[in-house]
C-alpha cells in the first residue's frame, strides 16, 4: 500500500518531474565531491522508462515497467511504500506535496491521481496510453497521449479543461515542456506545437520533419530538440524559427534528452557520443566517445556532468574539458537519467536496480 505518515516538504531542488524542473533542463545547482561509493542499492523488480524516478523530501519515488510504483528512503533504501496500477509506466510522474500524478502505457486508466497520504486513488481516466510524461504547471496538468491528444486537466478531480490533437496522426513519447504561459509538444512525425497553457489554443507549429521520441528542453529563449534521424535542433522558443543544429554522423543516430543551463547543453546519442555544445552558437565544446549509447538524459551538477551508458557505467565529466573525473561499472546498462538530490546521486540501471551514490569518505579514501 502506497500511505506515507505524513506530506512531503517539497521544496526548491527536489525532483519533482523529469528533468527536474518544467523546462526539462535536467540541470542542478547541487553539487557533489568526488570520488563517490556505492551506499545503497535496491531491487525494484521491474524494468524503467528513460526518466523513471522523482526525489523530493527524503524519499526516491520510482516507476516501473510492471506498473508498480515504489517510495524508497533516500538514505537508508528501505521501502515505505508501493502500488500497483498493473500496467507498464513508460513516462515520468510528477509529486506534490502528497499527489502522484502518473501516465499509464496500457490498460483502460490512463492517467492516475494518487494521494499517497491518504492512500488512496482519487480519480484516473480513460484516455488511452500513455508513454511521455506528464507536465504539471500553473495548476494544470497537461498529458500528450499515443493518439496524439493533448489534454489540459484538472489536478484536483481529473475534469479535462480542453483538448487538441495538432495531428491525427502522430504520437507523442516526448514530455510536455512549460514556456511561461504555454505548454510545447514534439510528436513522432516531427511537427512541434506551442499551445497556451489556459485554453488549447495553437500559438505556433513547426514541421521539423523529423521524429522526435525524446524530451525537449528550453532554456534561455530557446527549444532544444533531439531527434532519431541524426540531428540536434534548436528553435526560438516564442516563435519556433529554426536556429542553430548539430549532426551526426549518420542520420540513423538518435539524440537522447539535452541537459542545458547558461553556458553549455550536454546531449547523448545512440552512436556512443556524449557531445557539449555552446547553448547560444552551437560551438562544439568537446565530445567523449564510450562503448555504449548514451540512451537518457545527462545531469549537469554544478562543474560536473554526470551520464549513464549502455556500457554498464555511470561518468563523472569535468563540464569544461569534458575529462573523465570519476566512473563506476554497475551490473546493468543505464537507461535513466541519473539525479542528484542532497549529498546523493540516484542511478537507475538495468535489470531494475536503483544504485545511490555518496561522497567517500575521508577514511574510506585513505585506506584505498
Amino acid at each position: 500500500m502506497l500511505q506515507l505518515s505524513a506530506p512531503l516538504r517539497v521544496q526548491d531542488g527536489d525532483w519533482t518531474t523529469e528533468g527536474g524542473s518544467n523546462a526539462r533542463a535536467n540541470a542542478t545547482e547541487q553539487t557533489l565531491a568526488l570520488p563517490l561509493d556505492e551506499v545503497w542499492d535496491y531491487d525494484a523488480d521491474g524494468a524503467f522508462g528513460p526518466a523513471a524516478a522523482v526525489v523530493a523530501d527524503d524519499v526516491v519515488i520510482v516507476v516501473t515497467r510492471k506498473g508498480e510504483v515504489r517510495v524508497l528512503g533516500l538514505e537508508d533504501g528501505r521501502k515505505r511504500g508501493s502500488v500497483d496500477l498493473r500496467e507498464p509506466i513508460e513516462g515520468a510522474p510528477v509529486v506534490t506535496n502528497r499527489m502522484l500524478y502518473a501516465p499509464v502505457a496500457a490498460g483502460k486508466r490512463t492517467i492516475v491521481a494518487l494521494d499517497f497520504v491518504d492512500g488512496r486513488r482519487v480519480w484516473s481516466l480513460r484516455v488511452g496510453p500513455h508513454d511521455a510524461g506528464l507536465l504539471l504547471d500553473n495548476n494544470t496538468l497537461v498529458a500528450a497521449g499515443r493518439d496524439g491528444t493533448v489534454r489540459g486537466i484538472d489536478p484536483a478531480d481529473g475534469t479535462a479543461r480542453w483538448q487538441t490533437t495538432p495531428d491525427s496522426l502522430a504520437s507523442f513519447f516526448a514530455t510536455p515542456v512549460a514556456l511561461h504561459d504555454a505548454v510545447i509538444v514534439a510528436d513522432d512525425r516531427g511537427r512541434v506545437t506551442t499551445l497556451d497553457l489556459a485554453t488549447g489554443a495553437v500559438r505556433w507549429t513547426r514541421e521539423l520533419g523529423i521524429p522526435v521520441y525524446a524530451s525537449p528542453a528550453v532554456h534561455g529563449g530557446r527549444l532544444f530538440v533531439p531527434t532519431t534521424r541524426g540531428r540536434f535542433v534548436t528553435l526560438d522558443a516564442a516563435t519556433g524559427e529554426p536556429g542553430w543544429s548539430a549532426e551526426a554522423e549518420s542520420d540513423e543516430v538518435r539524440f537522447s534528452a539535452p541537459a542545458v543551463d547558461d553556458a553549455l547543453v550536454v546531449v547523448g546519442a545512440s552512436d556512443g557520443r556524449l557531445r557539449a555544445f555552446d547553448p547560444a552558437t552551437g560551438r562544439a565544446v568537446w565530445t567523449f566517445l564510450a562503448d555504449g549509447n548514451f540512451a537518457a538524459a545527462p545531469l549537469l551538477a554544478g562543474d560536473v556532468v554526470f551520464a549513464g551508458s549502455l556500457d554498464e557505467h555511470v561518468y563523472a565529466f569535468d563540464r569544461a574539458t569534458g575529462d573523465v573525473l570519476w566512473q563506476h561499472e554497475l551490473d546493468g546498462r543505464v537507461k535513466s537519467t541519473p539525479i542528484v538530490h542532497g549529498d546523493r546521486l540516484i542511478v537507475l540501471a538495468e535489470p531494475r536496480h536503483v544504485h545511490v551514490f555518496a561522497p567517500a569518505s575521508p577514511v574510506a579514501a585513505s585506506n584505498e
